[in-house]
């Protein structure tokens, strides 16, 4: 048990860190050694982990696959935790599909999970904040603003009183986004400009470059091209590195077509790029 928490914790780090190479290496290791040993639950674990690495990595189908997979078998052995972190994770999966109903249907049944009395508080904290993050998402891209910004301000009370990083970028980078989406253009700025500062501190690639990608559209709106241009440059040189890093063949191919990746690509490129 000592080796598969090393190797849980290992692979969280190094996704955090953007080395989905090595990360997937600890976490398949950690996956074996799990089912080895009998060890149900991390097993489970490693297998919604392992899904949050592919749907990074823009492999949304795999990602789909080892998220049900943990769901269902969290749902047979009634381990609360691991049935909310994988649910939560395939409502982001729909999400990115624009399958809003199916993205509403995972997260209603996280939060009737997460406020049944009956549910153990362990690490209800934690998956309460991703929960909120993808709630305010959900709705943002639903058009309703007032039910998004709530759902970002319950994220961040979590993650100010836990110390949460991530959750804090992400936090305020859903309220710059709905500041944008309501023409509110310095409280855009500002919070984006919060998400920033954290997203370098703690120096996790996928929420720097996401950040820049929306401050290069505040700058846009905002009709600062050069500003623009700036951030969406900071966006692709980030995704670069992750790209030239990336050696898995069936990694480096699903990031580069991530949507939001090409996006990057298509809003940075410099004119060579187009001749090319």
């Amino acid at each position: 048990m000592p080796i598969l928490h090393c190797l849980y914790g290992h692979g969280l780090a190094l996704i955090g860190e953007g080395h989905y190479d090595k990360a997937l290496a600890v976490l398949e290791e950690g996956l074996a050694l799990a089912e080895k040993a009998g060890a149900e639950i991390r097993w489970l674990r490693f297998l919604n982990t392992l899904g949050w690495l592919y749907s990074e990595c823009g492999d949304l189908d795999r990602a789909f696959d080892l998220n049900q997979r943990s769901a269902e078998g969290a749902r047979k052995r009634g381990d609360p935790e691991t049935i909310a972190n994988a649910e939560i994770n395939l409502g982001d999966l729909f999400l990115a599909q624009s399958d809003f109903p199916l993205a509403k249907e995972c997260l209603d049944g996280v939060y009737r999970l997460a406020n049944d009395p009956a549910t153990s508080d362990w690490l209800k904290w934690r998956y309460s904040m991703h929960l909120f993050a993808s709630y305010g998402e959900l709705w943002l891209a639903r058009g309703d603003p007032v039910k998004a910004l709530g759902n970002a301000d319950q994220c961040l009370e979590i993650a100010t009183r836990t110390t949460s990083q991530k959750y804090l970028v992400k936090g305020w980078r859903l309220k710059g986004e709905i500041a944008l989406l309501n023409k509110q253009s310095d409280e855009a700025e500002d919070a984006l400009r919060q998400a920033l500062t954290i997203a370098k501190a703690i120096g996790n690639p996928t929420q720097l470059w996401k950040t820049y990608l929306t401050m290069g559209r505040l700058h846009t709106k905002a009709k600062r091209q050069e500003m623009a241009e700036q951030a969406f440059g900071a966006a692709r040189e980030i995704v670069n590195k992750i790209t030239t890093s990336l050696q898995k063949p069936e990694l480096r191919t699903s990031f580069k077509s991530h949507p939001l990746i090409r996006q990057i690509f298509d809003l940075s490129a410099p004119s060579r790029d187009a001749k090319q």
